[in-house]
């Protein structure tokens, strides 16, 4: 790459033809433009201009951001740009975004190469950049593309969007709910989860007795349940009906508690193939809470574990904003 210095004077076509502009001069012409005859006469109004000529392996800015965008865009991702040497991750599809951050910080060691993502385990929504990269000079050395090229190869996938599948969901309720409390009830259960574009099969409300909550989990079984939501059980109380009939009707439960504020109290069992997913009262599905981090998990994969909600403690702080932006259910 030879850089190249001209006054006014100096521009003609021969002298500018086929280099690239480093700087911003005006009428139109930005950095990363590269240069032809019909670029002479605005250039000549310039005091001074600054380009380089690129040597026969250096790749120009934009295809450099374009291989970059490709080598880091996984499946559910499509590239969008260059854009002054910077391009955007979009979501094809509602969905949880995976990001292999040790993959990102190894890119981000390489020079003038930016890669720059949402966080880990975020629920978005179709057309939501994801991520975005940028090359920082008007061209880099192809040695270096090939390298980033070769540093995403060897992740498999940088980013994905892992898509929601519409999970076959049974909502059981164990506290006495007046009217308005009932309809707020329905209202945020049909926002969330019609969201991920679960298939609702029943709301059973039901006394907090063995009798009635064994009887619960026997139709949410019978009907092949994937998911299981469960709102009224005590996470202190280990004899509370939600968890002893849960046992009794050949599930187990796998944590109470997370470590999260608030949902602190959320719990989490299993119930032959149906995740089973309880909190202390249905208030907690109105509120943006821990309930709202770990539902983008079972949507994705039918599946959740104690190590899932043992990973909610880094960002767990989740009151007025604390940094975890939840799915955009609205």
């Amino acid at each position: 790459m030879k850089l190249v210095r001209l006054r006014s004077a100096q521009v003609t076509t021969a002298a500018v033809a086929g280099r690239v502009l480093t700087h911003d001069v005006g009428h139109g012409l930005r950095k990363g433009t590269v240069l032809g005859p019909e670029h002479v006469e605005a250039l000549r109004a310039i005091p001074e201009i600054h380009l380089v000529e690129l040597d026969e392996d250096d790749v120009h800015e934009d295809e450099a951001a374009r291989r970059l965008g490709a080598a880091v865009a996984g499946p559910g991702a499509r590239v969008e740009g260059p854009s002054q040497s910077q391009i955007r991750l979009v979501a094809e599809r509602r969905g949880l975004v995976r990001v292999q951050r040790e993959a990102v910080d190894r890119l981000n060691h390489l020079p003038a190469v930016g890669v720059f993502t949402l966080v880990d385990g975020q629920a978005v929504e179709a057309g939501e950049q994801v991520a975005g990269a940028k090359v920082t000079p008007v061209a880099l050395p192809g040695m270096l593309v090939r390298e980033a090229e070769r540093v995403a190869a060897n992740v498999g996938t940088v980013v994905r969007v892992d898509a929601f599948r519409p999970l076959r969901t049974v909502v059981v309720v164990t506290e006495k709910l007046k009217p308005k409390a009932r309809e707020l009830f329905a209202q945020a259960v049909t926002r969330k989860l019609g969201w991920y574009g679960a298939e609702i099969l029943a709301v059973c409300e039901v006394a907090r007795s063995g009798d009635a909550v064994r009887g619960a989990y026997e139709e949410a079984r019978r009907l092949d349940a994937e998911l299981v939501l469960c709102a009224g059980a005590s996470s202190i109380d280990p004899m509370d009906a939600a968890y002893a009939e849960l046992a009794a009707a050949g599930g187990e439960l796998l944590r109470q508690g997370a470590p999260a504020h608030p949902g602190s109290m959320l719990w989490l069992g299993r119930l032959g193939a149906a995740v089973v997913l309880g909190v202390a009262s249905c208030a907690g599905f109105g509120r943006e809470t821990s309930l709202d981090l770990v539902l983008p998990y079972v949507f994705a994969y039918g599946e959740a574990d104690a190590l899932d909600f043992a990973r909610l403690g880094y960002g767990g702080l989740i009151e007025a904003g604390a940094g975890r932006r939840f799915p955009p259910y609205k």
